[in-house]
């Protein structure tokens, strides 16, 4: 038996359509996020939970004995969990379940067919039959919803396809593949209640419509349940992968996902979508490093296209995904991350299909768009939040930096380098960018050098801002670092390692700071005044050990990284290959935020196959 206090482990099982399962290993939704099947609607946006689980009974002796169990006010029911006795969740496509009724053992697996907005649930027993009652709802993953008068109803084309429809319209399909016989239900189940929503302050408590129960005439039955297109092959099995580059690469691939308007990342699961400024840096760790030139650079063509007036999109509307702008980093993390795709694929005809759209950025970000402002060659911007650290709540926003910020002047000079290099490998005349780069450079020491690093932001009214927080470490990592002074730059390695790093990542804030808030927990409020405040980001290990590379000559303290990188690495390896987006600052250092992060699993991948060829 797995005890009730340990059945809060979470599963995920991503589709690569930008929908997913998940739920924890004893099948209790804890979160408005947790279900067999959540689908895009606006593939790979606006996703909606429709299955949300089966009501799953062997049946042997005459009896019912329950695999489920859900959370309900002031009780568990029924007990399926007393008779789980292991789960296995090594692949990144399927989950086992194993079962003991001393009469009989059961063997569980769900399986997502990668591709398709489908899964196939098995079930094999040594005795007994099965009886499976599905729960369904139809409604984003984001909210959960209690019964409002919907009509559900379901339609049977022999002999095996039965059809679920919502208000009339199909929205789930389901193929039985073994003999079964079906029982006419129709009954909603109220009251269920999502602990860790409960926990976050969010809506918690849902009701699900049971239409039907399938049961199996033996002892065994198979049923796959689908949204739209049913998988060609049913039986494509992924293998396991227990090398940790192998298993960080294939989990780094369930961010991949192929929308309606072509490829795209998913920043984070569950809740996260699309990011422009995660989709940037994600890439390269993504896709490059394993030589997915072709998906990288369509993405990259899909962004520019959207280019306006030298920003690039920020996010996309769930429901009818059109563009939001509000990062001033993002078209600069797409310069950067053109530098990469040429430097992996030396695509000379690629550099000159984006080139006039990297000069377009430039140009709007030399003369100024009424977002961000040239001033005394550096980059300052109005409004906020508009950098990645860009928590909010109650029109309260968090970390505003509202002015020149590090980050953004760092990504400045680098795109301004980045295009003179490019428009040099082109064959063509590149001195003005140069002369501007030179003058970015002159006027970022001036305002942002302190004694022991570098400011965070500078404000419209000149005031530095001293808080030692990461965005530094980009002046000193980027390809083309706005800061070469070797012993500034030494200054600024030793700063960020003494207050900021962690063996999970970079603290977002250092611990003497007042503002300093090291656990991610609570209502929005809390969580949101924390976030950029003091928890830990992997993603930001990817910055560091770049500098660290430009810095250190030594390789044997180079190779130390690698013992470094361990705990994030174990925990990689025990979730799936996934690494999360944040960790608390304090021991034990327990996971927070988005379960699965893109840009945490693309960094550590990237600078894990780096040093691993020291």
């Amino acid at each position: 038996m797995i005890p009730l206090d340990q059945c809060e482990e979470e599963w995920l099982l991503p589709t690569r359509t930008g929908g997913y399962a998940s739920s924890t290993i004893c099948g209790i939704n804890a979160r408005t996020y947790h279900g067999y099947l959540i689908v895009p609607l606006n593939q790979p946006h606006h996703r909606f939970l429709i299955l949300s689980k089966f009501e799953d009974f062997l049946l042997i002796n005459g009896n019912a004995y329950s695999m489920s169990t859900n959370h309900y006010p002031n009780s568990y029911y029924p007990d399926g969990y007393k008779y789980l006795v292991n789960v296995e969740k090594t692949g990144n496509n399927k989950i086992t379940w194993y079962y003991d009724f001393g009469y009989s053992q059961v063997q569980k697996t769900l399986k997502v067919h990668k591709g398709y907005n489908a899964i196939t649930i098995t079930y094999i027993a040594t005795r007994g039959k099965f009886k499976l009652c599905p729960f369904v709802t139809f409604r984003s993953h984001h909210l959960a919803k209690k019964f409002q008068n919907e009509f559900f109803t379901y339609e049977i084309y022999p002999p095996n396809i039965i059809y679920v429809l919502y208000e009339g319209k199909r929205i789930l399909n389901f193929e039985i593949h073994d003999k079964y016989e079906l029982m006419n239900s129709g009954y909603w189940y109220y009251n269920f209640i999502y602990k860790l929503d409960q926990e976050l302050g969010n809506n918690y408590m849902e009701d699900l419509y049971n239409p039907f129960c399938i049961i199996s005439t033996s002892n065994k039955i198979s049923v796959t349940a689908y949204y739209d297109q049913r998988p060609k092959d049913l039986n494509v099995e992924e293998t396991d992968h227990y090398d940790i580059l192998k298993l960080l690469s294939v989990a780094g691939k369930d961010f991949v996902v192929k929308g309606k308007d072509g490829w795209a990342i998913i920043a984070g699961y569950h809740w996260f979508d699309e990011w422009g400024r995660d989709t940037f840096i994600s890439l390269e760790g993504l896709l490059l490093v394993d030589k997915q030139y072709d998906i990288a650079k369509q993405i990259i063509l899909r962004y520019l296209n959207l280019e306006k007036r030298g920003m690039l999109p920020n996010n996309f509307i769930s429901y009818n995904g059109e563009p939001v702008y509000k990062g001033v980093d993002i078209s600069l993390w797409a310069i950067n991350a053109i530098y990469k795709t040429y430097i992996y694929s030396r695509d000379n005809d690629f550099i000159r299909k984006v080139f006039d759209k990297v000069l377009d950025i430039i140009d709007w970000y030399s003369k100024g768009n009424g977002v961000v402002y040239n001033v005394d060659n550096l980059i300052f911007h109005k409004g906020a939040p508009r950098t990645w650290m860009d928590a909010s709540y109650d029109s309260r926003i968090v970390t505003p930096r509202e002015g020149a910020a590090v980050e953004i002047n760092a990504l400045w000079y680098n795109a301004l380098r980045i295009a003179e290099f490019l428009l040099k490998e082109l064959g063509e005349k590149a001195e003005y960018l140069s002369v501007m780069a030179e003058k970015v450079k002159k006027s970022f020491a001036e305002k942002f050098i302190s004694q022991n690093g570098l400011y965070d932001y500078i404000s419209w009214d000149n005031i530095p801002d001293k808080s030692i927080r990461p965005n530094q470490i980009f002046s000193i990592s980027l390809p083309f670092p706005i800061i070469d002074d070797k012993n500034i730059a030494s200054k600024i390695l030793t700063l960020i390692e003494s207050k900021l790093l962690r063996q999970y990542g970079l603290s977002s804030l250092s611990r003497e700071d007042p503002n300093y808030k090291p656990v991610y927990k609570g209502d929005r409020r809390s969580r949101d005044e924390a976030y950029h405040n003091g928890p830990i980001w992997p993603w930001l290990l990817g910055a560091y050990v770049d500098a660290k590379l430009k810095l250190e000559s030594n390789i044997m303290e180079l190779k130390l990284l690698l013992e470094y990188l361990n705990p994030l690495l174990t925990h990689a390896s025990k979730n799936q290959g996934y690494i999360p987006e944040i960790f608390d600052d304090i021991p034990p250092y327990r996971p927070r935020g988005c379960f699965a992060q893109a840009w945490s699993n693309a960094e550590v991948y990237r600078v894990l196959v780096n040093l691993s060829k020291l």
